[in-house]
């Protein structure tokens, strides 16, 4: 179980205990000044925690960054079809929008803390023999998270000013910096981490809220091949094939190391973090942004809405919050029907499709990806209201032909609700569900899989007490944390880099690495654990194998803030997302048009512009030295 403590001392947010044992804290730690302030490793504690501040804000993986910048993709999208406002996942946004403007800022605030950190650190006196680990290893991940977060800029918004050092003064004059080009940016942070791996702790993998030495390595997989990306230009001294091979080979230290495992239950994984659990049998999740409370007193402060904007919808009249199976949860995100037909239809098998009538056919087909059935649910939490004396809502159908009737109790309590159209249900059983006269049976429910396929709430992360395992009332700040880093990911950036390379790799020991074989293993690990067979053709050629990973990236990976940028570096964004837009089943049980119109609106926003964010106005306002990215 995590520990997370909270001390104060003064203005500045403290850890508590050692950070082996312990994690960082989700509020914005303020860091102290340079200047034989660093005497001690509770202070050398206290500051690295302010360099990792950034990440547990809202503004990044709480909410700004991670759900309205970064989430809006061809699998995912906003559907609060009453919000008119400017939003990044509405594609209407503008340079003036707040939350693009708090995004940036955050981050340089972040490289900013690490900057003033590592002046401190190079400036202490502390004996060696005092520490537990040493002081270039609470540097090194000062330096990598520098250059993690200069690399989200550049990946964000393409030209950014590269601040690799503290400010000397207050000057106003210092904040005058042109943009670096976005190739030298990315270069620079893979340079920076791979000067500081081996100083990395590599024994944290057990807190991951901290940056291990294979955290680093994932990383440097992720950043190496955005950077062979179809829309950053050429990097001095690397071609686009070094590029994909230091993502293989950079992924596979990862691989060989043996500290990380896929967790056989691909739900469990999401489970752990919504119980706010760390997997130390597998280490699956590799690094995660942290969030603490509820903000249900002053030290239960969070910043995160993991769940809250993102979830299974989970509202009601009803505010004896006791009697709720799932705290309250707006559900914003809906699974798009192109996720739908990655699931259920693309790359699948005929035998896995076949159809069959017994007790294993669940939803209609013999076999089922298990991560539709847990990230596209046919429920959420949106109860009933209804004139049923017993105070349920009263529905009619037909078996064979002979009207049947039954109630669905939901008003006292927020049970299941599945999705349905004219009665037909998305799923066979509906907690709550009575009959009128003693004659109702369960098991006669018409079923149907496929209904409301392209409106269902992103399920991920969801809010269901027997998950979360608190009650509380109309709490808009969770406890859930949010995945950077998980090795299904780096094993398939290493099937899509050693594929994309087609050459002969080596480890860091200088041993040949059967890259083919490895490529394809990885990936079918990732699918094995799915549940799902593979046709073996795909495996066998290099256009046939890219197109699997990349579809499997979109199945294993939904809803992390991640697809979006794979769609923009294989240089298919704008076409995707108009192609989203426009794939709408065509039945209406499959979908509410009030939902999926409301969609192909957000799509059809979307164009080359969007592959990078505007320049805020206001750092354009204080900073003369950089101009707008082109096309805004």
């Amino acid at each position: 179980m995590k520990m997370k403590h909270i001390h104060r001392l003064g203005t500045l947010v403290l850890l508590g205990t050692a950070l082996s044992a312990c994690t960082f804290l989700d509020t914005d730690p303020q860091i102290i000044p340079s200047g034989g302030y660093y005497t001690d490793e509770t202070r050398l504690q206290y500051g690295l925690a302010g360099v990792y501040g950034a990440l547990n804000s809202e503004a990044l993986y709480g909410n700004y960054y991670s759900l309205q910048i970064s989430n809006a993709d061809d699998l995912c999208y906003f559907n609060n079809y009453n919000n008119i406002d400017t939003r990044p996942d509405r594609y209407n946004h503008t340079a003036g929008t707040s939350v693009i403007y708090d995004t940036w800022l955050k981050l340089y605030q972040g490289i900013k803390n690490a900057n003033e950190y590592l002046q401190g650190v190079e400036e202490a006196q502390i004996d060696p023999e005092d520490l537990s680990t040493s002081l270039e290893s609470y540097a090194a991940e000062a330096r990598f998270l520098r250059a993690y977060y200069h690399f989200l800029l550049a990946q964000a918004w393409g030209d950014v000013p590269l601040r690799a050092a503290a400010a000397d003064s207050p000057n106003p004059n210092d904040v005058q910096i042109a943009a670096t080009p976005q190739a030298e940016v990315l270069k620079w942070c893979v340079d920076e981490i791979e000067a500081v791996v081996d100083d990395l702790d590599p024994e944290v993998e057990q807190t991951p809220s901290r940056v291990s030495r294979t955290v680093a390595e994932g990383i440097l997989a992720r950043i190496y091949l955005f950077m062979a990306s179809e829309t950053v230009a050429d990097v001095d001294g690397l071609s686009k094939a070094d590029m994909y091979k230091k993502a293989a080979e950079w992924a596979y230290e990862v691989i060989r190391s043996g500290k990380h495992q896929l967790n056989p239950s691909y739900e469990q994984v999401f489970i752990n973090m919504i119980q706010d659990k760390y997997d130390t049998d597998y280490h699956e999740s590799m690094w995660e942004a942290e969030f603490l409370g509820d903000r249900t007193s002053a030290d239960k402060w969070t910043n995160g809405r993991i769940g809250d904007l993102i979830g299974l919808k989970s509202q009601s009249g009803n505010t004896n919050f006791s009697e709720w199976a799932c705290n309250y949860s707006y559900g914003f995100y809906n699974g798009t029907y192109t996720l739908w037909q990655l699931y259920s239809e693309t790359d699948r098998v005929e035998s896995d499709l076949s159809q069959a009538d017994d007790e294993d056919n669940i939803q209609g087909q013999l076999v089922i990806d298990k991560r539709r059935i847990w990230n596209l649910p046919g429920y959420n939490f949106q109860g009933y209201t209804g004139s049923h004396p017993s105070g349920g809502r009263e529905i009619s159908y037909k078996i064979d032909g002979v009207d049947k009737s039954g109630v669905l109790l939901q008003t006292r309590s927020m049970y299941r609700t599945p999705w349905n159209y004219n009665n037909i249900f998305a799923m066979r059983t509906i907690e709550g569900l009575q009959d009128v006269e003693g004659k109702f049976d369960t098991n006669d429910m018409v079923y149907e899989p496929d209904v409301m396929c392209a409106i269902r709430n992103a399920g991920k992360w969801r809010r269901e007490t027997i998950y979360e395992q608190q009650m509380s009332a109309k709490n808009l700040y969770t406890t859930i944390n949010f995945p950077i880093l998980r090795y299904s990911d780096v094993l398939l950036m290493f099937a899509e880099a050693a594929n994309e390379y087609n050459g002969p790799l080596t480890d860091r020991d200088g041993q040949a690495i059967d890259f083919r074989t490895e490529a394809k293993n990885a990936l079918l690990a990732v699918r094995q654990r799915a549940g799902i067979a593979t046709d073996e053709n795909q495996l066998n050629d290099q256009q046939s194998f890219r197109e699997l990973v990349r579809n499997e990236r979109g199945r294993e990976l939904a809803f992390e803030a991640l697809r979006k940028y794979d769609l923009i570096r294989w240089g298919i964004f704008v076409d995707r997302m108009h192609q989203a837009g426009t794939n709408i089943p065509a039945e209406n049980k499959y979908r509410n048009v009030t939902y999926t119109n409301y969609a192909a609106s957000t799509y059809a926003n979307v164009g080359a512009r969007h592959i990078y964010l505007p320049i805020p106005t206001k750092e354009l306002a204080v900073n003369h030295a950089l101009t707008q990215n082109p096309l805004w």
